[in-house]
């Protein structure tokens, strides 16, 4: 992709587009998205075998297999012949060691978000997550509240996190950006555009709202185990990683392609 030097400043409306544009995408070709996932799925849980790093490379590697999964998408919109293996393109490039710089310095942000969460709940939630919840004092009451405040921190802190690291990859092989230079460019590129990202944010909660209410429907209705339920709702997951993979291509191509004629474009300056 050839891509602009700055970003593009975007009506709003945008958002819910790459919304629509994922499920186009995967609509497509959806085999070749399963494929993927399954591939992508297998991988992690090899890793997972390994002690230690098992927990640490598949966050090093997010980065780089995040734009494998958006080359993907480029070569289906592009009507290219999509294959799984793009899921490793990246690291297949002359960008594979800033990619994982890149995937480095991810894995730090997530310890800092962790960080700020430990701090300001005092570290509930992260207690919650490695013991047995009967060894909590009063688990009954302080169980939900304690989780629901610590999950609510680490999202907040976590999302400058996202916008640093949404286009980063894109801009690292493509743009051939240094690792420093991607995150503020991808910071700022979401920030100037925060108003489709509010409405492509709104669109993804209004559809899982409504998946939600739509399982827990079929759910009371039919009686079934939750067993069940896991069946029917797997495949709807995997349909909407799919999606947003797709979106997020959607939102590069959108912002940073070059296009004639150009759009506003933000100097950043």
């Amino acid at each position: 992709m050839k891509m602009l030097d700055a970003p593009l400043i975007l009506p709003s409306r945008y958002g819910q587009a790459w919304l629509l544009d994922g499920f186009r995408l995967f609509h497509r070709q959806p085999l070749v998205w399963f494929l993927t996932l399954f591939a992508y799925w297998a991988g992690l849980v090899i890793l997972a075998m390994i002690p230690v790093l098992g927990l640490i490379l598949p966050l090093i590697l997010s980065p780089g297999l995040s734009f494998g999964f958006i080359a993907l998408a480029r070569a289906v919109d592009r009507r290219d012949l999509p294959m799984p293996l793009l899921l490793l393109s990246g690291f297949r490039s002359a960008k594979a060691k800033p990619l994982v710089q890149l995937g480095m310095v991810y894995f730090v942000g997530l310890l800092l978000v962790l960080g700020v969460a430990w701090i300001a709940d005092g570290g509930f939630l992260a207690r919650t997550m490695t013991e047995n919840p009967s060894d909590l004092a009063d688990p009954e009451i302080t169980l939900e509240s304690g989780v629901r405040m610590g999950l609510l921190i680490a999202l907040l802190a976590y999302i400058p996190v996202l916008m640093a690291f949404w286009y980063a990859p894109q801009l690292v092989v493509w743009k051939d950006f240094p690792v420093g230079k991607s995150l503020f460019y991808s910071f700022f590129a979401v920030w100037r555009n925060r108003g489709a990202f509010f409405r492509y944010g709104l669109a993804w909660t209004l559809l899982i709202v409504a998946i939600s209410l739509v399982v827990s429907l079929f759910a009371e209705v039919t009686g079934a185990e939750p067993r069940m339920i896991f069946t029917a709702v797997m495949p709807i997951s995997l349909v909407l990683i799919a999606v947003a993979q797709g979106s997020f291509y959607a939102s590069t191509r959108d912002v940073f392609e070059v296009r004639d004629p150009p759009e506003k474009i933000d100097t950043l300056a």
